[in-house]
């Protein structure tokens, strides 16, 4: 049981980060277009807005992000198993696909963007970076004691 609660904790702590620099990225990438407008955006209204959208986004993105994770994370396991290499590639690279996919498919099915920073190149691509991060966090929490990779 305590080995599963561990698990859980790991995997809610990669969302979390997961969760609050896609929200911080997507925050500036709005932001940075106002300030394409001429607009000017001082650091207070940054640090505001940013706040204002982890606050906003944590419902959404944080289901979205877990599921993202279940399937990828899931699939680097497997990968792991049955084709071998490393497992902290494999879980990177779960990372970076995972929310870029999700985004995708909701798009493809539902016909709505959920992240607006996920219209343009750059913001999918920041997205996918913060996946990645989270994705680090969880292999390297969840790494066998002893084995480096």
């Amino acid at each position: 049981m305590i080995k599963k609660a561990k698990l859980a904790l790991y995997f809610l702590s990669a969302v979390m980060l997961t969760l609050l620099l896609t929200s911080v990225a997507g925050t500036q990438l709005v932001l940075a277009d106002i300030v394409g407008f001429g607009l000017e955006v001082p650091w207070s209204t940054r640090v505001t807005a940013t706040g204002h959208d982890i606050i906003g986004l944590a419902p959404v993105m944080s289901v979205l992000i877990s599921a993202a994770f279940l399937v990828a994370f899931g699939v680097a396991a497997l990968c792991k198993r049955f084709i071998g290499g490393n497992r902290t590639g494999w879980y990177l690279t779960a990372g970076f696909t995972s929310i870029p996919v999700t985004l995708w498919l909701i798009k493809l099915t539902m016909g709505v963007t959920l992240f607006a920073a996920a219209r343009s190149g750059l913001g999918m691509l920041l997205t996918a970076l913060c996946g990645v991060a989270g994705a680090y966090v969880f292999a390297r929490l969840t790494q066998p004691r002893g084995v480096v990779q």
